[in-house]
């Protein structure tokens, strides 16, 4: 949902589709722990738990260069299933000695609202664990334990694990209020506003449904599904609404920078007949907001952008 900075602390917040009682079971299993702890590139091939106020929380990850990191913790408090709270030991090899994480596990009616908090001795080392990349590895992390924690029931024979991608997508679930700007085909610039409701459809799928107004006047509803294609490595989905009989069909691909997913779709070209193609792209400037931009595409090739959406998580 949010990262924040303040004085020596960094926090993220973010919904995960699962219970408290499964996503803290995520954070103290030692075997459930390898299954996905660390950044996108790393693994964990070790983790040990020993789950009491003074025992050792204790991981290594290795990135894709075969390079191992241990990170042994001191577990300073337990309150299961909603509270963990870690502290690096002063004289580790861990670059942040005497740093304090509370990891909170809170019921919400998404699952569970994950909050995780670093609390550094000086100033200086919250700088530093910034330029280590605290929001981008704790972003891909929570992204990884999202989709182990809302894995669903074995026995589908058409179900494969889900991937940190899918975990991706629940960085939309919430409530979003958004405000739009539409390019008509006169040229005119039209103003709308709505909000967005994003759940999960199990670990696979999310589902945003949407009402508002419309540029230039009345209401509409519609519907966005988006999901990961395991097979092709590529994101899918549709987009149905009431203002409309054509359904768009999505496919597109997690940008570099890791915030940016490009959809390509094709419809209805809005000033000739035939179809064009168009592209969506979502970007998370936060865990809080996140604006959308859609563009067409013309006879000559060129991109002309038509819509601009700024969401606000307000719930």
């Amino acid at each position: 949902m949010d990262t924040h900075v303040a004085g020596h602390t960094l926090g993220m917040t973010r919904l995960v589709p699962a219970s408290p009682e499964e996503v803290f079971a995520a954070w103290t299993q030692p075997d459930r722990i390898k299954a996905w702890f660390g950044g996108r590139s790393m693994t964990c091939p070790e983790a040990s738990v020993d789950l009491r106020p003074g025992g050792l929380h204790r991981t290594v990850v290795r990135d894709a260069d075969g390079t191992d990191y241990a990170n042994p913790m001191l577990i300073e408090a337990v309150d299961a299933p909603g509270r963990l709270v870690l502290r690096i030991e002063e004289g580790s090899a861990c670059p942040l000695p005497g740093a304090v994480g509370t990891l909170l596990f809170l019921p919400d009616p998404l699952g569970t609202r994950f909050e995780v908090r670093w609390d550094h001795p000086t100033e200086a080392m919250r700088r530093q664990h910034e330029e280590m990349g605290f929001e981008r590895l704790w972003g891909e992390t929570i992204d990884k334990l999202g989709a182990h924690a809302a894995t669903g029931p074995a026995g589908c024979p058409f179900a494969a694990p889900p991937t940190p991608d899918h975990g991706w997508l629940h960085r939309l679930l919430g409530e979003w209020r958004f405000e739009t700007e539409c390019v008509m085909p006169g040229g005119d610039v039209q103003k709308a506003s709505g909000v967005e409701r994003v759940r999960s459809l199990g670990a696979y799928w999310v589902v945003g449904e949407s009402e508002g107004s419309m540029p230039g006047g009345g209401q509409a509803k519609w519907i966005v599904t988006m999901g990961f294609d395991v097979a092709a490595q590529r994101f899918r989905g549709t987009f149905v609404g009431s203002m409309m009989p054509h359904m768009f069909v999505y496919d597109g691909a997690l940008e570099a920078d890791g915030r940016t997913l490009t959809l390509d779709t094709e419809g209805p070209a809005m000033d000739r007949p035939g179809m064009a193609r168009f592209q969506d792209i979502v970007t998370m400037l936060g865990d809080d907001e996140r604006t959308l931009i859609s563009r067409v595409q013309g006879p000559d090739g060129s991109w002309t952008q038509i819509m601009s959406s700024r969401f606000q998580r307000i719930g």
